[in-house]
């Protein structure tokens, strides 16, 4: 490569890094993008997300649903005969969906003329990067987007073998008879709905009172109703104190209530959390602060307390969602570009999904965050049975909730458990990115039959409106 002096490099391809450098490459910046991909999940262009996260899941979850539909034909007036379903061969259309996925962002690369560097690269200081092989890029500004990994816990260190994490999860393409998954948080829940999909014993340990204890805690109960009916086991309020090997298999020790218990099984799937990658890339050589086990302290800019030195992504720790790390990166571009740039301050109010069946997606508070504000709090909640297209697709169960300040009609937090709640969720945050209320919400004609239906009757709800509950 000729060229080694940039107005910007990016450290990472990952969400956060590449709409860094496609928005800085938009606004005129020459860029480069440095991307280390040594095969172990945590790398490569479009990082976890594209690789082994969020969109290779997708496509194993889709595989689940379809699994599950024909599991039920009957209910649909369909006779199936014999019929097999092969998690490998769901692994080999991931992996398809993935390669194209990450071969559009080698395109739009070329397209918007960024040069990728790759190999791992380690800060010098605020201008200089060095790649690893000898070659040292200068830059005036620089984005770190190295990301996040799974984390072990004590007793339980992943080994990639029995003690697993989603990464080896992606690609496991002989059955297990049955998976212990620690940790009911989303990555927890969606690979539980996957197993349990291919008839595999699953059973989920979490720490705190609830699955998906982060949720509203309707959301939660309405989730272990239907996780208990699809036959998933859950043990909450669980301590997991180690895996022993025992018979060829595994037994995974944990206490409930004062009481002792172990449960067999052939994995064990840890989705409790990750840790930065930001060991081994320099940071100590440039001075750059971070907090707790590494994150990258950064302000609403992306701007460390190093000049021209910005972090976007899992590795600041704000919020790890791959839609957050594309909006900072962009924030991040901005910035370094001259752009007058709305700092993001508020996490709040960005959505948080879960994509097992069935989903779930909230923005803004839950009800008890609400009432500890001590808002006037006003609440709507309708079944999605009162929207005829639930029926109509055999989805009928869960909810729409929508949490109101009746002083001012503001929407502070919004959930959803059912059908599409994903792409539902959307209506409320554009709803609160134009400083709507919750009258526009239920006064806007929504098509008819549509599942968005449920989100206009929760709103109607909040004023006892609703026509259909």
């Amino acid at each position: 490569m000729a060229e080694t002096s940039f107005d910007l490099v990016v450290i990472g391809a990952g969400p956060g890094g590449y709409h860094a450098a496609i928005r800085g490459a938009q606004l005129g910046l020459s860029v480069a993008v440095v991307e280390k991909d040594d095969g172990t999940g945590i790398g490569g262009l479009g990082g976890v997300c594209l690789n082994w996260g969020c969109i290779p899941s997708k496509s194993l979850l889709k595989n689940a649903e379809v699994v599950n539909h024909l599991s039920h034909a009957e209910d649909w007036g369909i006779e199936v005969g014999e019929w097999s379903a092969s998690m490998s061969k769901a692994v080999d259309r991931s992996r398809k969906v993935s390669k194209a996925l990450t071969g559009g962002i080698g395109f739009l690369f070329k397209k918007n003329k960024i040069t990728l560097v790759m190999g791992k690269a380690t800060l010098k200081s605020s201008t200089q990067i060095e790649v690893e092989g000898g070659e040292t890029l200068t830059a005036k500004n620089i984005v770190i987007a190295t990301g996040a990994r799974a984390r072990s816990l004590p007793g339980l260190e992943i080994d990639g073998e029995n003690i697993i994490t989603a990464r080896h999860a992606l690609e496991l393409r002989e059955q297990p008879e049955a998976v212990a998954i620690i940790g009911a948080s989303a990555i927890g829940c969606e690979f539980a709905y996957y197993f349990n999909s291919y008839g595999v014993n699953v059973k989920m340990f979490e720490m705190l009172g609830h699955l998906v204890p982060r949720e509203d805690e309707e959301v939660s109960v309405e989730l272990e109703r239907q996780f208990g009916r699809q036959g998933i086991e859950f043990a909450t309020s669980a301590s997991v104190s180690g895996v022993e090997k025992k018979d060829g298999r595994l037994a995974v020790q944990y206490e409930v209530d004062g009481e002792k218990q172990e449960y067999i099984c052939d994995k064990v799937l840890l989705g409790v959390g990750v840790q930065p990658n930001t060991d081994g890339i320099g940071l100590e050589n440039v001075g750059i602060t971070t907090a707790g086990p590494g994150f990258i302290e950064v302000d609403g800019n992306m701007r460390t307390n190093v000049s021209g030195v910005y972090a976007v992504g899992d590795v600041n720790g704000k919020l790890m969602l791959a839609h957050v790390a594309f909006d900072q990166g962009v924030v991040a571009a901005e910035t370094i570009a001259g752009h007058e740039v709305e700092p993001i301050e508020d996490y709040v109010n960005m959505p948080r999904c879960t994509y097992a069946q069935p989903q779930i997606a909230s923005i803004g508070l839950t009800e008890a965050q609400a009432r500890e504000k001590g808002l006037n709090l006003k609440v709507g909640k309708v079944p999605f049975q009162v929207a005829g297209k639930s029926v109509a697709i055999g989805e009928p169960q869960g909810f729409v909730k929508v949490l109101t300040d009746d002083d001012t009609g503001e929407i502070v937090g919004a959930h959803i458990i059912g059908p599409e709640a994903t792409e539902l969720i959307a209506e409320v945050g554009m709803l609160q990115m134009l400083e709507g209320t919750n009258l526009e919400l239920h006064k806007m004609t929504h098509a008819h039959p549509t599942l968005s239906e449920a989100v206009k009757e929760a709103g109607a709800a909040v004023t006892n409106e609703a026509i259909h509950f």
